[in-house]
């Protein structure tokens, strides 16, 4: 409820302020218009209440105005795109506002009039006498209240000033500089990046066979024949197009698209989950149980189920006709081939709680669902281990290729918990080239072509260009600050082979 009404109280805050202005207006020009004072009272009261006016509305801009200007300064500098109406709403409200607040500062009452008369005119307190007994009918009040109004209509008005006529004549003229300042100060632009240059890419003899590799994995695993058909086959293909591939980003696309085409084929081989589903539909909870059970692909929950579906089934035999007709019922509405495993195993299942009646005996209803289990988790084991294989080739192929995980559609990976999900795989380094420090062979041995941001060019270079002066800049270091001795060794190791050099 507090919250409403602050909402509207702030989106109506400008309404009061003009309910507060024409409340001013009310009381000066009506509450005070019974007043018995002559021509030349009224006379500079009109002066002065026009120049308070002039005076509200020229302070309300102008402070309006360097609202506004300050904004734009502040979005410019601090690289904000800038927002025109945001600015003309913020000056506009604190204007008018500020004319509000600035009139009634400046209102010219009468008794604030009859002061100003006495002080500008030097006149004691004539006006001020005048004011305080207009309802006087004395023939000495009358005759102050004449002479007065006699010196009041003499008096020409530019005898009396407002307030602070210089400051307020000021103000629009330092509103104007700084709004103009505002206009022409250049934004600020935010600082370029370091250009973008893509890497090329080559794929090295070492990701090679190690793709080779992973294709004769794949065929000899024990996975269906007819996933690995088609994951053998997106790998095969995989090594053809990155004989081609030019750059990094052409290699990342296309390894991803691959490792897509790989779960799509797996998934829509496996039916595990797709009849889990059918399962969880069923109004029995000892169905959705097994549901549960089987879409885990776990033999564990599987056998937690047998066990105690066969303890509640010895118990009361009538249940076993029940749960047999639930798990036929949610095989109906299952849209997998009758002849799939997983299928065969439940139907299975289901014909065991047919077979049971009143009359079997607690071991021969123990030994029925040990075959029921044995049968079903075989079927379900086939299925985990097309997905085993599926994910050893995914995170084989990130692994080769220096892919994030971050980088791959998250509904490839079969299972989030696992932990080379969440890892950011590094491209692993080529076994003939650790140690090298270089490039080349013999006496050419070279530093890398590996691009590096220089900043001190603020371009991108290859390693090899600036290796020389990095070996300076590490040898002054050692000689000036020292290192560990391990650490030592390890660069002096690493520059011996770069530069043939032997230890410094």
């Amino acid at each position: 409820m507090i919250d409403k009404i602050s909402k509207i109280v702030y989106n109506n805050i400008l309404l009061y302020y003009v309910i507060l202005y024409a409340f001013a207006v009310y009381f000066q020009f009506f509450a005070e218009k019974g007043l018995k004072m002559g021509k030349g009272f009224k006379k500079f009261k009109r002066k002065l209440l026009t120049g308070a006016v002039i005076r509200a509305l020229l302070f309300g801009l102008s402070l309006g105005s360097v609202t506004g200007a300050v904004l734009f300064l502040t979005d410019k500098l601090t690289m904000v795109a800038p927002e025109l109406p945001r600015y003309l709403i913020w000056g506009g409200s604190v204007a008018l506002a500020t004319a509000v607040i600035m009139f009634l500062i400046l209102l010219p009452t009468s008794k604030r009039v009859a002061k100003k008369l006495d002080r500008s005119l030097k006149l004691g307190e004539k006006a001020q006498t005048m004011l305080a007994f207009r309802h006087d009918e004395s023939d000495m009040a009358i005759l102050q209240r004449e002479d007065t109004e006699r010196i009041l209509q003499a008096t020409p008005k530019r005898k009396v000033k407002g307030t602070c006529t210089f400051v307020f004549a000021i103000l629009p003229v330092l509103a104007t500089l700084l709004t103009v300042g505002s206009i022409l100060v250049p934004a600020t632009e935010p600082p370029e990046p370091p250009p973008v240059v893509e890497n090329n890419f080559s794929m090295t003899p070492w990701q090679e066979q190690a793709l080779k590799d992973l294709i004769q994995k794949v065929k000899t695993s024990d996975m269906e024949e007819s996933p690995k058909e088609g994951v053998v086959k997106q790998l095969e293909s995989l090594l053809i197009k990155l004989k081609n591939v030019k750059k990094e980003s052409a290699m990342k696309e296309t390894v991803i698209s691959t490792i897509e085409s790989i779960h799509s084929i797996v998934s829509g081989h496996n039916t595990y989950d797709v009849v889990a589903d059918s399962l969880y539909k069923s109004p029995n909870k000892s169905i959705q149980d097994l549901a549960a059970a089987v879409a885990s692909l776990k033999p564990l929950l599987v056998g937690e189920w047998i066990n105690s579906t066969c303890e509640s089934v010895t118990a009361d035999p009538a249940t076993a006709a029940l749960l047999a007709k639930a798990i036929r019922q949610a095989l109906t509405t299952c849209d997998v081939d009758a002849s799939n495993e997983v299928i065969v195993a439940l139907g299975d299942l289901a014909t065991t709680l047919e077979s049971i009646t009143a009359e079997t005996a607690r071991e021969d209803t123990e030994a029925l669902f040990a075959t029921a289990e044995e049968s079903l988790n075989a079927a379900l084991f086939i299925q985990s281990t097309n997905e085993s294989v599926e994910d050893d080739t995914i995170y084989s192929l990130l692994s080769i290729f220096g892919i994030k995980a971050s980088e791959v559609p998250e509904h490839v990976f079969n299972n989030p918990e696992d932990p080379r999900a969440e890892g950011d795989y590094e491209e692993q380094d080529d076994p003939d080239k650790i140690h090298s420090g270089g490039l080349g062979t013999g006496e050419m041995v070279f530093g890398s072509n590996e691009t590096i941001y220089d900043p001190e060019t603020e371009q991108y270079v290859t390693y090899g260009t600036v290796i020389e002066s990095y070996y300076a800049k590490i040898t002054e270091l050692i000689v000036d600050v020292g290192l560990p001795p391990e650490m030592e060794e390890m660069v002096s190791d690493y520059f011996a082979i770069l530069f043939k050099k032997g230890d410094y």
